[in-house]
């Protein structure tokens, strides 16, 4: 939409999707992705968590991929088409939801209230467990999983990255409660809704566009898992120019395909792992269940699956 920055009529995203990462954001940016209305140049520019901060307040694993500039991030929407809606999808406006809130209040002022924006969770321990995987899969991560939840190992990585807070990530209730209150039009959904046949219908007519489409919701993207295939796992990571190149130029569908065959080939370099059953219980008892107790309070929905089920393992 455009919007009046100090007399400028600059465009910004119409549609933004919050996160939270590892829950199945890329999914709904890839649904939007393929639809013939929607602009969506690039995923995680994580532009409303960190404008006019300097650079080296952002943790350096992702510095030079995220967006602080606000002509710089506007001048990526010029090339939007008539009738087009903008998207951004950047998890870094969920784990940094004040500096979110606050910038998109600060720029959008009166027409914040037009904004759709979404938010997906997912079971935290998975959310949490999965995230360390992802690590684990491009390299990033070799520690072992519980030794990587230190309070003293997270405050030194978080310099490097926030997703080695691997809990921290996975606390919603607070950042709910906070993006509600100032986005009240928010809809949060959590990642069992991507199995209903009726989410597609349902999330592209809360965002306003048309239903009429052919998209494809069936591949499962960015997978986690542990390596088994490491030098597959680094082609596949490895940015150059040519791979820049296509995403700018490459139309969202077949973009999407492009995604959707690299997550393919991703799976199998990857071995599928379970957490471990006391492990869960033991987390989720220690980090989680206040947590989304006071969640389904805020959303008033029943999520005592995420907790519920947890048993002590027989002897």
């Amino acid at each position: 939409m455009l919007i009046d920055i100090n007399g400028q009529d600059l465009n910004l995203p119409d549609i933004l999707i919050l996160g939270a990462a590892k829950s199945g954001t890329t999914s709904l940016a890839f649904f939007l992705k393929q639809h013939p209305d929607v602009f969506m140049p690039r995923k995680e520019p994580g532009f409303f968590a960190y404008h006019d901060r300097d650079v080296s307040e952002i943790p350096s694993g992702i510095r030079d991929r995220q967006i602080v500039d606000l002509k710089e991030y506007t001048d990526m929407y010029a090339p939007v088409g008539k009738g087009q809606k903008i998207c951004d999808s950047s998890v870094a406006q969920f784990t940094n939801h004040k500096d979110t809130l606050r910038n998109i209040k600060a720029l959008y002022g009166e027409k914040t209230k037009e904004l759709k924006t979404f938010i997906i969770l997912r079971n935290p321990v998975d959310r949490s467990f999965s995230h360390y995987l992802m690590f684990v899969k491009n390299q990033l991560e070799d520690l072992d999983f519980k030794e990587a939840l230190a309070p003293e190992i997270v405050e030194q990585r978080r310099k490097e990255q926030l997703g080695f807070d691997y809990i921290g990530g996975s606390l919603y209730a607070e950042r709910i409660k906070d993006i509600l209150e100032e986005l009240p039009q928010t809809v949060v959904y959590i990642t069992s809704d991507l199995k209903r046949s009726e989410l597609l219908e349902e999330f592209l007519t809360a965002c306003d566009l048309r239903v009429d489409v052919d998209i494809n919701t069936k591949a499962r993207l960015n997978p986690s898992g542990l390596p088994k295939r490491k030098g597959l796992i680094s082609a596949l990571n490895h940015q150059n120019p040519l791979k820049a190149f296509m995403k700018k130029a490459l139309p969202g569908k077949a973009l999407f395909k492009l995604y959707a065959l690299k997550s393919k080939l991703m799976e199998k370099g990857i071995e599928r792992v379970e957490l471990d059953p006391v492990v869960r219980m033991e987390l989720t008892e220690k980090y989680f269940k206040s947590d989304i107790q006071e969640l389904e309070k805020i959303l008033n929905r029943d999520l005592s699956k995420w907790y519920a089920a947890i048993e002590k393992p027989k002897a």
